[in-house]
């Protein structure tokens, strides 16, 4: 008999009439440097959420704490008791709604307005060859290579020579000069993942270059362009250089009213808690309607269709 039916031949049966059965194998067994390695891991991401999350945990706690526990030698994490003193202080002593409604405004005038000349800016680079496309794209990249402050003079002086300084709209365009270059790239990035063929067959069936940008091309970039908004939104947000300098009067946002709780006499450090803490909740809130679309957005502009 040949080796194949060998091979092939049914297992023979025991003395009282059962199949012979193969010996398992053992499950291996987990080495201790596996386990070594996943607590390892573990420990290093509790660090990594206490670093990131300790502080705002801690600001957040510091503004309900009582004026006397703000300065104990021996802190706690948990105070002794809670009180709403320093808001009832951020809201009766000061014009706080009113720099949130600024901060708003300035922040949602500014992520549409990068957003909508990004993405199209963005189209127009990676879809189209043009006189000065390659400068355009150097500058893009250069900007982000010097320091903000860099464009604070000349920046002031171009929106005081227009009349724009001290109102909401100057402060808009100054913070344009940051999200802008950003929501470029970033739409670049997600337009070229979209395939070109798609956009091409619309133009087969009759559609110019605007209608089937609208119709095929925008409605693909959703994961893109809420990651952008949201990244548009948070920088302007919380955005201080430029509003501090160009704001005045009643057109403060609310990054810059902080500042007015330092004077020379005292540090209202607990208005200045109770007053971060309302400034990240609008943050927070915004990354967690749009964390699936945030996700997405990390990987979708990086792989090409």
């Amino acid at each position: 008999m040949s080796v194949t039916s060998e091979a092939k031949r049914p297992p023979t049966a025991q003395a009282d009439g059962g199949p012979t059965r193969t010996p398992s194998k053992a499950p291996p067994k987990t080495s201790g440097k596996k386990v070594a390695a996943v607590i390892g891991r573990i420990v290093a991401l509790a660090l990594i959420v206490f670093f990131a999350v300790g502080p705002i945990l801690w600001m957040a706690l510091s503004s309900f704490r009582p004026a006397d526990e703000l300065f104990q030698s021996d802190p706690s994490l948990i105070p002794s008791r809670l009180t709403g003193d320093w808001y009832r202080e951020v809201f009766e002593g000061s014009e706080a709604v009113r720099w949130f409604v600024n901060s708003f405004i300035v922040a949602v005038v500014t992520t549409l307005l990068s957003v909508t000349v990004g993405t199209t800016a963005g189209y127009a680079v990676s879809r189209f060859e043009f006189p000065g496309r390659k400068v355009l794209l150097a500058c893009l990249s250069v900007s982000y290579l010097f320091p903000a402050i860099l464009l604070l003079v000349p920046l002031y002086l171009a929106l005081s020579a227009l009349g724009l300084v001290g109102g909401l709209f100057g402060i808009i365009i100054a913070h344009l000069t940051i999200t802008l270059p950003l929501t470029t790239w970033l739409m670049k990035s997600f337009v070229e993942a979209v395939p070109k063929e798609l956009e091409e067959a619309a133009w087969v069936d009759g559609l110019g270059y605007f209608r089937s940008f609208l119709i095929v091309t925008l409605p693909l970039l959703r994961t893109g362009l809420a990651t952008t908004a949201m990244f548009s939104f948070i920088l302007s947000w919380d955005e201080y250089l430029f509003a501090s300098v160009i704001a005045q009067g009643q057109n403060v946002t609310a990054p810059v009213a902080m500042a007015g709780f330092v004077t020379s006499f005292d540090i209202r450090w607990g208005a200045i808690m109770a007053l971060s803490t309302l400034v990240t909740i609008p943050v927070v809130g915004l990354f967690f309607v749009l964390q699936r679309y945030y996700e997405k957005g990390l990987t979708a502009g990086s792989v090409k269709g």
